[in-house]
């Protein structure tokens, strides 16, 4: 007597969940989609403005195990906020749900242009503000050799962190660092440059700032006091002869003085 048995059959209790990745190479885009939870499991395909691609000419590869689907595709028709859905099937379940990936350019912002004295330690910023899948961040050295990317060790450090890469020149050098750094931004949909500039710039010599302002305040003192030599010497030389009194007025000084002249004038006549 043969025995049957029935396995039971169970949908996902979940939605799918879509995202995108870049190959190694990062020159092509890797699609996937997860429906987890179903028993059996669940069938998923990949469609483009309504259409499937599985048998598109720019469908690298297409794989599927257990509740995950992925499929490779070529970066050459890849376009800025183009969007990709995954449609799930099973059969117990008569919705098909589905979700979407849409991918993006690169979007970059950087800080403004930045100064740096000679032996001093600088850092560059550049920030991701969009890009799908994820973006790749590269140094380069200069316009004029764009493609010699700069390598983390000796003067240069390198961080990133999430959105954000970091590049810190030590002991800048006024011959060899001055000029523009590109922040190079690529995934498979595009590429994206933004040029930081860095001016280097000998110290300012502290001593010989202020021995100069020192000379000028002198040479300013003196050329007022000559002025008012030059147009009030009476005043000056009466002034120092005759100390005012409290009370008494500058014209009253004055007058006494007039008189004092007018009667050695008469006594010599008589």
């Amino acid at each position: 007597v043969s025995k049957l048995a029935f396995l039971p059959t169970d949908p996902p209790h979940s939605s799918p969940k879509c995202w995108a990745e870049s190959s190694s190479s990062g020159l092509m885009l890797r699609l996937f989609c997860n429906w987890p939870g179903g028993y059996p499991h669940p069938t998923l395909h990949w469609r483009e403005e309504g259409h499937d691609m599985e048998n598109a000419s720019w469908v690298i590869s297409s794989t599927s195990s257990s509740d995950t689907h992925v499929e490779t595709l070529n970066s050459s028709h890849l376009s800025h906020r183009k969007v990709f859905k995954c449609v799930g099937s099973h059969i117990v379940e008569e919705e098909e749900p589905s979700c979407t990936v849409e991918i993006k350019l690169p979007s970059l912002e950087s800080e403004p242009p930045k100064t740096c004295l000679v032996g001093d330690n600088v850092t560059l910023t550049c920030r991701v503000t969009e890009g799908t899948p994820a973006v790749q961040l590269t140094w380069l050295r200069g316009i004029t050799q764009p493609e010699l990317e700069i390598q983390p060790g000796g003067r240069y450090l390198i961080v990133q962190e999430g959105n954000v890469s970091r590049l810190t020149i030590r002991n800048c050098s006024q011959g060899t660092d001055g000029g523009c750094y590109v922040c190079k931004a690529q995934n498979p949909v595009g590429l994206r440059e933004l040029f930081v500039c860095l001016t280097v710039k000998q110290p300012v010599n502290i001593v010989g700032v202020v021995g100069a302002v020192v000379v000028l305040s002198l040479l300013v003192i003196l050329t007022v006091t000559g002025v008012v030599l030059y147009y009030n010497p009476l005043l000056c030389l009466r002034g120092r002869s005759l100390p005012l009194h409290e009370n008494q007025d500058l014209g009253d000084i004055l007058v006494l003085v007039d008189s004092e002249d007018d009667d050695e004038g008469k006594g010599e006549e008589e």
